[in-house]
């Protein structure tokens, strides 16, 4: 072992993370943790160091919390977070882009009763919620998932955070706790599982696409035919472009199950807004809430069944005895 840091004159804060670590781990591997920790951070910078107490204080809570590379539950995550990304991205350009136009028209002509500063604000709040998700996304695309996990949880703190300042009421608490949960997903995947290879992203970009344009185009060309407004609708359509991405897991030659959860799991959190409402009202609100959720999960559920029948088929292929000569 190293003999520059032992675990006794380790730093105080290394030997803190380093207790974060499960018992039986700690024990079995605790000195070379120590002996890593004291090499990669001899006569580094502080930054640098710091650093490392990060990079220590997540591979402990990994294995704390069994959401590391090789547990099940960190494969869910990893198929769970890009997807999540996706949507909100798709979400955040489908509330962008149709009001650009007035956003900047109101700042060159603004109220008179409200004035520069108001329209200036509201632009300012109207791009924090919106444009760290593009960024977060552009980023993951690029294939860089630490640098688009970053900006991701500090999208959804920003959007957290402009949703309070509108007022905390039923629906707008879930949706704070929906953003809520996509940084989760997109912190807590362990980033080399995450899948950015060409595919995977072309796939993040199809879905976010897939959310937005179809959306804006509806919400501008057939809204007087729709019974409900896009806004209502958005979560089922978020299923829908979604139900591809789960038969693609299941119903390929190599199936992942575990990242098909994933997905599912990755549009959880645009159930939540309906969820709050029923919470605060549940007698007048179960129905109706459990009939939109089978909505938003009918598409999941079709493709759940595609992908078994395609595999039934595949294996009465197999079984099937050959053609004679």
């Amino acid at each position: 072992m190293n003999d520059v840091t032992t675990g006794h004159d380790a730093p105080r804060a290394a030997r803190l993370l380093i207790g974060l670590y499960p018992a039986r781990y700690r024990s079995a591997h605790g000195d070379d943790i120590h002996a890593t920790f004291a090499e990669a951070t001899e006569g580094r910078t502080r930054i640098a160091v710091l650093r490392e107490y990060r990079d220590l204080a997540t591979h402990a809570l990994r294995l704390r919390l069994r959401i590391g590379p090789t547990d099940p539950a960190g494969r869910v995550l990893a198929g769970a977070a890009p997807v999540a990304l996706a949507l909100a991205a798709g979400c955040a350009l489908y509330f962008l882009l149709p009001g650009l136009r007035e956003l900047v028209h109101r700042i060159r002509y603004p109220y008179p009763d409200l004035g520069l500063g108001h329209a200036v604000l509201v632009a300012v709040l109207q791009l924090a919620g919106t444009v760290p998700w593009l960024l977060a996304l552009g980023i993951a695309v690029t294939g860089r998932w630490r640098a688009a996990r970053i900006t991701g949880v500090a999208a959804a703190l920003l959007s957290a955070g402009v949703q309070a300042l509108g007022g905390l009421y039923p629906y707008s608490a879930g949706q704070l706790a929906g953003m809520a949960l996509v940084g989760a997903l997109v912190l807590l995947a362990p980033a080399g599982l995450v899948d950015v290879t060409q595919r995977g992203r072309w796939e993040m970009a199809a879905l976010a696409l897939a959310v937005a344009l179809p959306v804006i185009a509806a919400d501008r060309y057939t809204a007087q035919y729709l019974p409900l407004p896009m806004l209502g609708l958005l979560p089922i359509w978020l299923g829908t472009v979604t139900a591809p991405a789960l038969l693609g897991r299941l119903a390929g030659r190599r199936r992942d199950p575990l990242r098909a959860v994933g997905v599912g799991l990755g549009t959880l959190p645009w159930l939540m807004p309906m969820t709050a409402v029923a919470a605060f009202d549940p007698p007048a609100r179960l129905r109706p809430l459990l009939e939109y959720a089978g909505a938003c999960v009918a598409p999941l559920g079709v493709a759940l069944a595609v992908a078994g029948a395609v595999q039934l088929a595949r294996r009465v292929r197999a079984t099937d005895p050959s053609d004679p000569a």
